[in-house]
Formats: C-alpha cells, sequence, structure tokens
C-alpha cells in the first residue's frame, strides 16, 4: 500500500504534495484508493515515482492493492481490488468474465476480505452452473 511507503519513507501527504507539486487533494485521493491509479494522468504517476524512488509499475501495484483469492472447489483464481472505496471481485470461469461489488473498504471488512471473495466467487459459480442445467432441463423438456 502507497500509505504504508509513505510512513516508511516519513513522508505524510501533505509533505509530497509540497515536495511533488501536485495538490493534496489529488494525493489523498490515490493513497486513500478514491480514484482509481490507471485514470491519473501518466506525468503524474511518472512524478510520483521518481520522488518515492519507484518505478511506475511498482507505484501501480501499491495503488491497486490486488489480493489474489482461489476456489478450490472450482479451481478458479480471482482478483479483489479497491475501486471508488469499494471492494471488487473478478474472475473468469468456463469463458464468462464475473466482475462482483464486495462491500466497502472499512477496517472491519479488509480483515476477512479473502473469505468474503472467495465465498461469493463460489455462489456466483455454482449459481451460474445452476443456470446452467436449469436450461438443459428447459431444453430436454421441450
Amino acid at each position: 500500500m502507497l500509505k504504508e511507503l509513505l510512513h516508511q519513507k516519513n513522508m505524510s501527504i501533505y509533505k509530497l504534495a509540497g515536495i511533488s507539486g501536485i495538490p493534496y487533494s489529488t494525493l489523498n485521493d490515490i493513497v486513500n484508493y478514491k480514484v482509481d491509479i490507471a485514470n491519473i494522468r501518466a506525468g503524474i504517476v511518472f512524478k510520483l515515482a521518481g520522488i518515492l524512488n519507484i518505478s511506475m509499475d511498482k507505484l501501480y501495484e501499491l495503488c491497486t492493492n490486488q489480493i489474489i483469492v482461489y476456489s478450490e472447489g472450482y479451481s478458479v483464481k480471482g482478483t479483489v481490488a479497491i475501486r471508488n472505496k469499494k471492494y471488487i471481485l473478478e474472475f473468469q470461469y468456463q469463458n464468462r468474465e464475473f466482475t462482483d461489488e464486495l462491500c466497502p473498504v472499512k477496517k472491519e471488512a479488509t480483515m476477512f476480505i479473502e473469505s468474503i471473495a472467495r465465498w461469493q466467487m463460489e455462489k456466483l459459480i455454482s449459481d451460474y452452473e445452476m443456470e446452467k442445467i436449469y436450461e438443459l432441463c428447459i431444453k430436454a423438456q421441450r
């Protein structure tokens, strides 16, 4: 997380704003996941990476904070990312893309987000499997 990197470097968002010339509000939005780093101008990302002495890829990684989740039952891997202060689950199953909003980013949810994501992924897959079975039953009745 970018917030942890700033803490390690004894740097506040306010101090980073002063050094970089980037508005505090912009930096605060980036650090607190209020805006997707992919929507930030490349010049700003380049400047921040230089000041923090990290690559742009590393900065992007710190700002996306993706968590990998795995369902053993379905052998499916997914990711949880933070967008607009919400945890978003994304995965692919049988050539279908799934995206689901899990919950708001809050301290209570953060402790359990992997379990929540795995449970939701398995629920979505199970529902999808049931829909396919239902469609086969309807076709068989015709």
